[in-house]
């Protein structure tokens, strides 16, 4: 009788997690974009800050990014926005992916062409890995440093909302061991 209890709270949890799992998920508008929307005055500018440690992480990600500048250019359409890529999830960008990746760079390329959205990655997380800025296409600009570009926005009074960041552990073990993060 207890192994049938134990089944049925085992049960009764694992559905109340794909019920929270598929809840978050069906979330589309990030919930700092809602309150910048909802506080109805244009900032001067809106970052989108994404650091993860996953090379798939934008093509997973480039949609919902997508959905959040739509949310914001609807309420705000004169307002600049920019996407900094500062975490491995970058290397998704290179020129050499964009056969591979043609959604996402399609998705970022569109952005940037028909949105009028700055797309940065940055150059120290870039040179873990050898590259340059000749190794990504022309609409991706090319930053010294990630967390510097953010700062220089946040100077100017832009709104920054984190979609994925990584904890201060992370970062150093980024930069103390790339080999752990980076493929081939």
């Amino acid at each position: 009788m207890k192994k049938s209890k134990l089944g049925y709270k085992t049960l009764l949890v694992m559905t109340f997690l794909t019920f929270v799992t598929s809840s978050f998920a069906a979330e589309k508008i990030h919930p700092d974009v809602k309150a910048l929307i909802a506080l109805n005055i244009e900032p001067e500018g809106v970052v989108f800050d994404v650091e993860t440690l996953d090379e798939h992480a934008l093509t997973k990600l480039a949609e919902y990014i997508k959905r959040q500048v739509a949310e914001v250019k609807k309420s705000f359409p004169e307002v600049d926005i920019a996407v900094v890529s500062h975490g491995v999830e970058e290397y998704a960008l290179q020129t050499a992916n964009q056969e591979k990746q043609s959604n996402l760079h399609n998705v970022f390329s569109g952005l940037v062409k028909n949105q009028d959205v700055s797309v940065h990655v940055c150059g120290a997380v870039a040179g873990l890995k050898n590259l340059s800025q000749e190794d990504f296409p022309d609409y991706v600009s090319y930053s010294a440093s990630g967390m510097a570009q953010i700062n220089d926005y946040k100077a100017l009074g832009y709104q920054i909302i984190v979609i994925k960041q990584l904890n201060d552990q992370q970062r150093k073990d980024l930069f103390k061991k790339p080999q752990n993060y980076i493929g081939e």
